[in-house]
């Protein structure tokens, strides 16, 4: 049975972004070392890389995603508007959080949010596609995890804004934000969340179309949030993802980006997380020609994150679409990465054009087997390739298809977003996929033999504030 938060009276605090460089802020001290998902203090030895077999990388994803500090991961449903009426949008976008538990998801409450309404800062408008991408982590590092929200409308009448919701014992409330702003109409058209300087706050990425900024977490970060750092400029920033590909125990940050025409060139370069925020390029570029999605686990259990960079774009090869693997090291990401495709040994389809295999991507651990597992999507399809010693991609994958969980498709996105992530904390990451068709999101439980299909469980907009005909409903999740 849905429950819904309303009334909530939210303070905003709008920050213009000019286009500056700065550095990182000092440490803080935490502000509740006691909370549930306490970090190190800040100062301490930064963790050590995972041993084999132990996968520390792309795994916990608990921490980055608790909203409510009770030990289990919650889900953000962004519903952005995208599937409307392109002549005549109706709703501005908006995000649904459910919390997890000991059953999983769905019987512990869930809350809306959406600017202009219920208390959060910002004026609800047609076509401004609040919730168009999501980015979870704890960044004033109280134990409770805050939600970043992009509104990527690309309306020059429109204020661009990230709006990060914090978290607390109740969960993500309007009443404490904290709004980014900038005169680009394009600012968070991608968020991803790491601790980049090993403070033990996470930071933000945040990338206009040409540009990627950090903001650096800190514990005044929801009254005064850190002048953010321009980190690149590039003619086209593709895609952005987080993790420690160096085994150091600070997360670095992967950028896709193109320097000339992004439909002939691509370029991937993992920025190495340190001390001092992030620093220079860590190892080789490496091609990333078509690349839309990255992701960063630990596949092979050796203690270093690996690339997963995902390209969708058909060619003679692979019609279907394809991913590529950079294995991590100490010294960054290997120049030519391990492609897997569905023409790939144990992948169970056959490639069709524009299969867009490679669209979307998630890690995590599904088997508890200690390695990180991909969920790759598809147009038609998601694929779970799963990690192990000098294994994959050569193990045998697994196919879910709409059918399989008595989903009509028609023709449009299937898991049009992922999310892997322990929701009942039993050890086992289950998968959440949207599709907007329906509209809804699909829940599917982790199990020692991989994901099950048995006990399918989905969110619905009509068991949420639905502020429009047809929002976009499971666009993009975290």
């Amino acid at each position: 049975m849905l429950m819904i938060v309303r009334g909530l009276v939210a303070v905003g605090v709008a920050v213009s972004l000019a286009a500056c460089s700065a550095e990182p802020p000092a440490a803080e001290p935490a502000k509740n070392p006691s909370a549930t998902h306490s970090p190190a203090p800040a100062g301490a030895p930064l963790k050590t890389p995972a041993t084999h077999g132990k996968c520390r990388v792309g795994c916990d994803t608990v921490k980055a995603r608790d909203y409510n500090g009770d030990g289990y991961a919650d889900l953000a449903i962004g519903a952005p508007g995208w599937w409307s009426d392109e002549e005549d949008p109706t709703v501005s976008g908006y995000v649904v959080v459910s919390y997890g538990g000991a059953d999983g998801l769905g019987t512990h409450g869930r809350n809306s949010f959406q600017p202009g309404r219920g208390g959060l800062p910002g004026v609800s408008a047609k076509g401004d596609s609040f919730g168009a991408v999501l980015a979870g982590g704890d960044f004033d590092r109280d134990g409770y995890a805050d939600l970043a929200v992009g509104a990527n409308n690309e309306r020059a009448d429109l204020p661009a804004a990230v709006t990060i919701i914090f978290g607390g014992e109740r969960g993500l409330s309007g009443r404490s934000t904290v709004r980014l702003t900038h005169e680009d109409p394009a600012f968070g058209q991608l968020l991803t969340a790491g601790d980049f300087n090993g403070d033990g706050y996470q930071d933000l990425g945040v990338a206009t179309v040409e540009a990627v900024w950090v903001v650096y977490g800190g514990s005044r970060i929801r009254q005064r949030p850190s002048r953010p750092r321009l980190l690149r400029k590039s003619s086209a920033i593709n895609a952005l993802a987080s993790g420690d590909v160096t085994g150091d125990g600070v997360d670095d940050l992967v950028v896709a980006f193109s320097d000339d025409d992004p439909a002939d060139e691509g370029t991937g370069a993992v920025y190495r997380g340190s001390s001092g925020g992030l620093t220079d390029v860590a190892g080789p570029t490496f091609d990333a020609w078509g690349v839309g999605s990255l992701s960063v686990g630990d596949v092979n259990g050796d203690g270093f994150g690996d690339v997963i960079a995902g390209n969708s774009y058909a060619d003679a090869d692979d019609p279907g679409g394809q991913i590529f693997i950079y294995r991590g090291s100490a010294t960054g990401p290997e120049d030519k990465g391990v492609p897997v495709s569905q023409s790939s040994p144990g992948v169970p389809k056959d490639p069709e054009d524009s299969d867009g295999f490679g669209g979307n991507l998630a890690v995590g651990d599904i088997n508890r087997d200690g390695y990180a597992d991909v969920a790759v999507g598809a147009s038609r399809a998601v694929f779970l390739l799963y990690g192990g010693k000098d294994r994959l991609p050569d193990a045998g994958a697994q196919l879910l298809k709409p059918g399989d969980m008595g989903i009509t498709q028609d023709g449009q996105p299937f898991g049009a977003a992922l999310r892997l992530s322990d929701f009942n904390r039993d050890g086992q990451a289950d998968l959440a996929l949207g599709v907007p068709t329906e509209p809804a999101v699909v829940v599917l439980a982790g199990s020692p033999e991989g994901v099950s299909t048995a006990k399918p469980m989905s969110i619905s907009p009509e068991q949420a504030t639905t502020p429009g005909k047809d929002p976009g409903f499971g666009r993009s999740l975290n």
